[in-house]
């Protein structure tokens, strides 16, 4: 009960009075307001349930719910009313309304209502969170990984999300920025509300202002009507903007005002639009040596990077590479014709060893080519590209290689040699000659396959 905020709403000054007095006398925190466009001002608050009159002058009641719900669905909202309308409770719980309570109120009636409203709302979070959870386990939002890197960016995800802070995302390429965008806004107020992406990188600095803010029409030559920008468009919702590195400063400039002021105005326009719009970026590049070469705004990096996340490479996460694989391969079986279960051993502790520089775009379409190229229902070592056996050595190989340095024979010969041996030595039990070397199988694996003896 403690630290819940209640809203009172309702033209009779006495009565909330008398309502504010009830629940603080119970520990709530309570905020009262005469008329529903004084409630709409202060839904910033965050309050955790609405005592809302049907009756107002002005805005009455059933249409400030409408727009209460329109912008948080998950906010409990319960009806006062003096007349006992049968028609007018069913209009406002098909609207969303938890409940509807006669006035005056009943006080025992209030507050058992009041219990049961924060226990839904409770048991629809925690419902809310499990989804997610399963989702996420499940591959359902392309986040796919149990790691403790991934977990510890997925936490920062969560505890960002409800709040309307700027959220920059980091990482190299091919990581999931976009993923870890969206699942900012789908665990957020504005999840009802439209996500909206652009790739910054893609428009021409000449159009940027236009493509984000609008533009009137006839502001300039081919503005043959006026439209809206990326940030209206988002109204309510989450604009995401990737690869911001690559805005023009003229944009950055506009951009850095929008957060300051939550309103633009469009190319070519003075007129100021009020939206309600977050804004999450993400880049690959380092701002920080941007804005020592002023190409990024300095005041516009720490409005942005109020909240940052980095999202882990590829290869700090090789425990999330059998998963990704699994995720993959049930993809692509129906695309490719397909029915391919699962990756060999010994190609997976390869794939596990190789770091990656593309992430998991590259992870994606080294399975995707490999399930074409395989004739089995296994994807084994033979299916792999060359490039993924070309790892930095491991100590064992530098071991072997060193070794044999000062032979005065070809040193690509003597390993060759080192490696036939061990071959015949096992009866061509590659486990065994591995074991004998001292390296691992993917090791042997990719030096059979450097040295053309696969």
């Amino acid at each position: 009960m403690v630290n819940e905020l209640i809203f009172v709403v309702d033209d009779d000054a006495p009565l909330r009075g008398l309502m504010r007095a009830l629940l603080e006398d119970k520990g709530y925190a309570v905020q009262d307001f005469e008329s529903g466009d004084a409630l709409l001002e202060a839904l910033d608050d965050n309050p955790s349930l609405i005592l809302l009159d049907v009756m107002m002058p002005g805005l009455n009641g059933v249409e400030t719910l409408k727009r209460v719900k329109a912008s948080r669905s998950d906010l409990p909202v319960i009806m006062l009313t003096s007349v006992d309308k049968v028609d007018t409770a069913v209009e406002v719980i098909k609207l969303g309304a938890y409940d509807y309570l006669l006035k005056p109120v009943d006080e025992p009636r209030l507050f058992t209502c009041l219990d049961k409203a924060f226990e839904q709302r409770n048991l629809v979070r925690k419902v809310g969170q499990l989804q997610n959870e399963v989702d996420r386990l499940s591959g359902k939002d392309g986040i796919i990984g149990k790691s403790k890197a991934l977990n510890e960016t997925l936490k920062k995800v969560h505890q960002v999300a409800p709040s309307k802070a700027s959220v920059l995302i980091l990482g190299e390429t091919g990581t999931g920025k976009e993923l870890i965008a969206r699942a900012v806004h789908r665990n957020s107020s504005y999840a009802t509300g439209p996500f909206v992406d652009v790739n910054c990188a893609t428009i021409p600095e000449t159009l940027q202002e236009s493509e984000l803010f609008g533009h009137k029409k006839g502001a300039f030559t081919g503005a043959i009507e006026s439209r809206p920008g990326k940030l209206e468009l988002a109204d309510g919702g989450t604009l995401f903007l990737d690869e911001v590195a690559e805005m023009s400063l003229a944009t950055q400039a506009k951009l850095l005002r929008f957060l300051q002021e939550k309103c633009l105005e469009r190319v070519g326009d003075t007129k100021k639009i009020q939206v309600d719009t977050r804004v999450v970026c993400a880049t690959n590049k380092d701002l920080k040596t941007l804005i020592a070469k002023e190409t990024f705004r300095e005041d516009l990096y720490y409005r942005l990077a109020v909240f940052p996340i980095e999202v882990p490479a590829l290869r700090d996460r090789p425990e999330d590479i059998p998963l990704l694989c699994t995720h993959f391969l049930k993809k692509y079986q129906e695309d490719i014709g397909k029915e391919i279960l699962s990756v060999s051993d010994e190609a997976m502790q390869v794939l596990q060893e190789y770091s990656w520089p593309g992430n998991i775009r590259q992870l994606e379409n080294t399975l995707y080519r490999a399930m074409i190229v395989t004739s089995y229902d296994t994807i084994d070592t033979d299916c792999l590209p060359e490039e993924v056996f070309n790892s930095p050595p491991s100590n064992n190989e530098n071991k072997i290689s060193s070794s044999l340095s000062t032979s005065l024979t070809p040193y690509h010969d003597v390993v060759k040699q080192t490696l036939k041996q061990a071959l015949e030595q096992s009866d061509g039990h590659i486990p065994n000659a591995a074991k004998a070397l001292g390296i691992s199988r993917s090791t042997f694996y990719r030096m059979l396959k450097k040295y053309q003896l696969d």
